[in-house]
């Protein structure tokens, strides 16, 4: 027997209340002093005993309450041992995975030739069940002892599309130990996948006792990625590009690769690159010339492998000359022209060419020419420019307006005419 709740027979120390009340609270008669008893009645004193025993029975009805209250609050439960034939049976779970994965080289039909094999070695005392997992698990026969109905359930089972997850496998397996009462053994045959990994290690915990037997099914391949590629989104101006990728190495031993990065199909430039095993190495493209306009870029490693669809890696490259933005400024205040300009030249590659204009000659200035425009603490701008600011920004332009003294003195915001 025990206790779901065990803190709570705690409670039990409150059958000391009753007996504080029954024993220590019991009534003591006080002696008064009186003159004379001659006019008192004489009359028959009642019984002790009775009284006690009711008493008594009032106390063992309140600590009675009491301890099943706490014996209630504990939860108690009694453990059943099994029957005599429980001990000598146990319960085998033959769990293959279908994922995409299992698709290749012929790894699902490995899984099912080495799960048909231990089914056909169960020895007479134990039940199996085959199970199919991916992204959820399926159940594929019902907990039997034939083993012809094991081997027909493991051939039934084909690939599908999703991606392979233990956690659900897990999740699964400890409903089946729960439903058991048998020791169980669970066979997974499996690619092993690392991408099939939950990403909390207590996902996989199952219960004591589970004996897990696992049954890798992928060969040792060489495989080379390319994993990434880092470029540049635009080229402004007479830059040139540099594209840097890294190439990682999945196989077990050391694998030397040509490296080419690829522009609208034509090949630009090559490097050979070793990679570590299971590491990764660097290539870098330094002064690549970059036509105007958008440019498709690959960078892809050669020979091409047995998985040759991550052995490339695509982007794109836009070339264009550096689009104008207008500056509006007060005559005599030149110091926000510097800032901002010196900001936008800072970059790598400056997308904008900066054109100022005073604001007292931006009557026939067209905003729409400009990528933005930025109005730097201007005290007014002419009629005109302020209604043609005010169609750019609704045809999606953007204005920039930094208030300051000057602007503060016009009392009305620009554009937005709020206060």
């Amino acid at each position: 027997m025990g206790f779901l709740a065990p803190w709570f027979l705690a409670g039990l120390a409150a059958v000391g209340l009753p007996v504080w009340l029954h024993l220590l609270r019991r009534h003591r008669n006080v002696p008064v002093p009186f003159s004379s008893l001659r006019f008192f009645e004489r009359r028959t004193q009642s019984s002790v005993r009775h009284r006690r025993l009711r008493y008594l029975l009032l106390f063992a009805l309140r600590t009675l309450v009491l301890v099943l209250l706490a014996l209630a609050f504990a939860s108690p439960f009694i453990e059943r041992a099994g029957g005599p034939a429980a001990g000598s049976r146990r319960m085998v779970v033959l769990a293959i995975d279908d994922s995409f994965s299992m698709r290749h080289g012929g790894r699902l039909a490995r899984a099912k030739e080495e799960a048909a094999r231990v089914a056909s070695g169960m020895a007479g005392e134990a039940e199996g069940q085959v199970l199919a997992f991916a992204s959820g698990v399926r159940t594929i026969t019902t907990v039997t002892s034939d083993s012809a109905e094991l081997q027909e359930g493991i051939r039934a089972i084909e690939a599908g599309d999703a991606r392979g997850s233990y956690a659900e496998l897990v999740r699964a397996l400890r409903s089946i130990v729960q439903a058991a009462n048998v020791p169980v053994e669970v066979h997974v045959f499996s690619d092993m996948q690392k991408s099939s990994l939950p990403p909390n290690f207590a996902d996989l915990a199952l219960p004591a006792g589970v004996r897990v037997v696992t049954h890798p099914v992928a060969e040792a391949a060489a495989n080379a990625a390319v994993e990434s590629v880092r470029a540049p989104r635009g080229i402004y101006g007479q830059g040139r590009a540099v594209v840097s990728a890294t190439v990682a190495n999945f196989g077990p031993s050391v694998e030397t690769r040509r490296a080419a990065l690829f522009m609208n199909g034509r090949e630009v430039e090559s490097r050979s690159v070793e990679i570590p095993a299971a590491g990764r190495a660097e290539v870098e493209f330094a002064g690549v010339e970059v036509p105007f306009g958008f440019s498709r870029c690959e960078v892809r490693i050669e020979p091409a492998d047995e998985l040759a669809e991550d052995d490339r890696f695509h982007f794109s490259i836009e070339r264009a000359d550096p689009r104008p933005a207008l500056f509006v400024h007060e005559p005599n205040h030149t110091r926000g022209l510097l800032y901002f300009r010196a900001a936008l030249e800072a970059a790598a590659q400056a997308a904008f060419q900066l054109e100022p204009v005073t604001a007292d000659r931006t009557a026939t200035v067209d905003p729409a020419h400009y990528a933005f425009v930025v109005l730097s603490d201007v005290a007014a701008i002419p009629e005109a420019f302020d209604a043609a600011l005010k169609r750019y920004v609704e045809g999606g332009g953007s204005v920039w307006i930094a208030l300051g003294r000057m602007g503060a003195a016009r009392g009305r915001l620009p554009v937005t005419g709020e206060t």
